[in-house]
């Protein structure tokens, strides 16, 4: 696929500037899927796919201000790790993640180490699109899927009432040292 003319294509933004998406999936089959959808997509360029992360990082070096719509799954690097090298290397680059892991563990980390969304790989293509649309608007984006794993995982169920009391301790800041001491029925 020629990328540029791609490129040229695109829809403008309302400022008639774009941003450009880098795609990295290991998947030929969705990255062109991926590619058409950025291609097709109001204010957004395809910028290039990498099929690695040392591509995906250049390609992101390359472009500046960008998204980078990648798969953790791309390379041998831990998310963590590419994220900071990818900071590192492209500061102005937003990630949006498209996996098929999406434990509420591996989200909220995700979001710690700066990616802007996060997507699965079976959404709908509409729900790829508002991700990387956010992400142009500098803002975060999780799936509704997402969105409601990790809302429940934040809530304290199926605790014992000393397991609610111990979080309560902790909470308050009290070390576990003394609330090991303390009395079960203490209160």
């Amino acid at each position: 696929m020629n990328h540029e003319h791609t490129a040229m294509h695109a829809n403008p933004g309302p400022s008639g500037s774009f941003v450009k998406v880098i795609i990295g999936v290991p998947s030929p089959t969705l990255r062109c899927e991926l590619e058409s959808l950025v291609s097709s997509t109001t204010g957004l360029a395809f910028g290039c796919s990498a099929p690695t992360t040392d591509r995906l990082i250049a390609g992101c070096m390359d472009s500046g201000d960008c998204i980078a719509l990648m798969d953790p799954a791309l390379g041998p690097h831990g998310l963590r790790a590419f994220m900071q090298l990818l900071r590192m290397m492209a500061a102005g680059v937003r990630v949006v993640l498209i996996s098929d892991v999406h434990s509420p563990h591996f989200v909220r980390e995700a979001i710690r180490w700066g990616a802007s969304g996060f997507v699965e790989k079976t959404d709908q293509p509409a729900e790829i699109r508002t991700a990387l649309v956010a992400a142009a608007r500098s803002q975060r984006y999780l799936s509704a899927r997402m969105a409601e794993d990790l809302a429940a995982s934040f809530v304290l169920q199926d605790l014992t009432p000393r397991e609610v009391h111990v979080h309560a301790l902790l909470t308050r800041g009290d070390c576990n040292k003394l609330i090991s001491s303390l009395h079960p029925n203490w209160r």
